[in-house]
């Protein structure tokens, strides 16, 4: 008798090899099957690795995306339909970007009736997205996400958690992200208010100093975060030398409330 873990291991390479004979492949755009589902991904514009550094998204529904030099404004624009759970990114051209459109590239989508119809209707050039326009051409917020991409921005830090103690020493600076699907990461440089006290007295004085800090929030619903940051304070002269927490690790937390302004 074979040995049943054998067996097992037989039907997974099985699997695996009748997966990639039906990957279908023309240049660097390839379909493959994903849950019954034949799923085309463009090479040249993927995020390798699922990382890149400009602004990537997923929509949620069905949405119009118009050729590169229609208006956002003539609802007689020529459009595509682009399918629900499609992978879409800005362009590298800055230029391209602004508050009513942004020009995107579509990298993972359906496969529309075959490879080939696929690449010249979704992977041949780029699109404009509608963030205002003609409500026939404009994208609902609600229809996509921001799934990935570098991001910046202003952070606050409302309290901090010292030696098990709240403190309402605020930071508000600039940051720095990257955003996968469900979290980011970031760091942050900015200036903060320090609560400090002379040592024998009850006078409180409030000093400017020095944040860096650390952190990553996790979406567990839409619109819907719970983030966590850690970091130190610096002041400076003869107030940073007497002051006990002097470069010591502080903790924040929030849930609902988004740090990043």
């Amino acid at each position: 008798m074979f040995n049943k873990s054998l067996i097992n291991g037989l039907v997974i390479v099985i699997g695996l090899y009748s997966t990639h004979l039906y990957a279908n492949t023309v240049g660097t755009i390839q379909c493959t099957k994903e849950n019954g589902t034949d799923r085309c991904v463009n090479g040249d514009t993927d995020a390798s690795y699922g990382f890149t550094l400009t602004p990537s998204f997923k929509n949620y529904y069905d949405i119009k995306l118009l050729n590169s030099n229609q208006d956002c404004d003539n609802k007689s624009a020529t459009h595509i339909t682009l399918p629900r759970n499609s992978y879409f990114k800005q362009t590298n051209d800055s230029d391209a970007q602004s508050q009513n459109a942004m020009l995107v590239h579509v990298y993972n989508t359906d496969q529309e009736t075959d490879l080939a119809t696929t690449k010249t209707k979704f992977f041949s050039a780029p699109f404009k997205f509608c963030l205002n326009g003609h409500k026939s051409n404009r994208v609902e917020r609600s229809y996509y996400k921001r799934v990935g991409g570098m991001n910046t921005g202003i952070l606050v830090v409302p309290f901090k958690l010292r030696d098990g103690n709240f403190y309402s020493d605020s930071t508000i600076g600039p940051y720095i992200s990257y955003k996968w699907e469900s979290w980011e990461t970031m760091a942050t440089l900015g200036l903060s208010k320090v609560s400090t006290s002379e040592i024998g007295t009850d006078q409180v004085t409030s000093e400017d100093g020095l944040t860096f800090a650390l952190g990553a929030s996790f979406e567990v619903a839409k619109d819907w975060d719970i983030a966590f940051l850690m970091g130190v304070d610096h002041l400076s002269g003869d107030k940073g030398e007497s002051w006990q927490y002097q470069d010591e690790i502080w903790f924040s937390f929030a849930i609902g409330f988004n740090f990043t302004r």
